[in-house]
């Protein structure tokens, strides 16, 4: 018997949840971080309320799903067979009148939420967002460096770290990002000291630490300007943080890559990283173009 249990406060999914979430850290990044920073802060995302799901069988945690604003839903492993378990979250979220424009998960859970929702709506359709692979690392290979040196983004940076933020999601999502929501987030990552720059002479490079977890923390945002490009300033980047975390208190470190993107997938793994499992997100689609059903 499956069964979906709705928490109102994050630190209770944790409690109920955590300990399934943390057996696959690196492929549970995104729900289990999300749900550690709610429970420090319930009020991270705003005031919209949250769904906090924890999915059981038999009396066995087996998943969890965190609903964020804006429909967001990030889904965790499933630690039994996915297909029987998907209708009854679906049935749970339409029960709870919950609009969801974008799915994001490991690809056979994303997949298999994505056909169940779709099923018995006419006029939606699901479409890849995105083809990711989850890489984790736990210890890097010595690569010769490129000229420069890693150093914290520092306020004085703010106004290129906020240009080369909307730069970096217009990349990788394919449509203009909101450029005060790139101010924002630049400055909040520069004063939680987690935006990195290699500096060679002026900033080159970026990359960004986020979503630590019990025993690991994700890497992502590896920037570089195309005029800088393909001078190893992202490798070196990548490198000397991955090793920096390591050796300060994590065990390992985690990222997801864009598949159609061979090139950083080929910078990672001679770092060092391996991959532990692949990611989609997929868009759902009315049939008037419109994002969100």
């Amino acid at each position: 018997m499956v069964e979906i249990i709705s928490h109102n406060h994050a630190s209770k999914l944790i409690s109920l949840s955590g300990a399934y979430l943390e057996q696959n850290e690196s492929e549970n990044n995104w729900p289990i971080c999300l749900a550690y920073r709610l429970a420090e802060d319930p009020d991270y995302y705003g005031p919209e309320p949250l769904l906090l799901l924890s999915i059981l069988e038999g009396g066995r945690v087996v998943g969890a799903a965190v609903i964020i604003p804006r429909g967001r839903s990030i889904l965790s492993k499933i630690g039994t067979e996915v297909q029987p378990v998907m209708p009854h979250l679906v049935r749970h979220l339409r029960e709870a009148d919950v609009q969801i424009p974008r799915v994001l998960g490991p690809a056979v859970e994303a997949q298999t939420f994505a056909d169940c929702w779709i099923e018995g709506m006419p006029g939606v359709s699901s479409k890849v967002a995105m083809q990711m692979q989850a890489f984790e690392a736990r210890k890097v290979t010595d690569l010769p460096l490129s000229p420069g040196k890693l150093r914290l983004a520092c306020m004085n940076d703010h106004p290129l770290m906020a240009r080369w933020h909307s730069a970096y999601w217009e990349e990788t999502f394919g449509e203009p990002g909101d450029f005060d929501y790139a101010k924002s987030h630049a400055e909040r990552a520069i004063k939680a000291q987690e935006l990195y720059i290699w500096d060679y002479g002026r900033p080159v490079s970026i990359v960004r630490t986020d979503r630590p977890t019990k025993n690991g923390i994700a890497i992502h945002t590896v920037y570089t300007p195309p005029k800088h490009r393909n001078k190893g300033y992202a490798t070196s980047c990548v490198l000397l943080l991955t090793k920096k975390l390591l050796s300060e208190r994590y065990s390992f470190c985690c990222l997801h890559t864009d598949l159609s993107n061979p090139t950083s997938n080929s910078i990672y793994t001679k770092i060092g990283y391996v991959p532990v499992g692949d990611a989609l997100a997929f868009d759902f689609i009315s049939s008037d173009g419109h994002n969100g059903t």
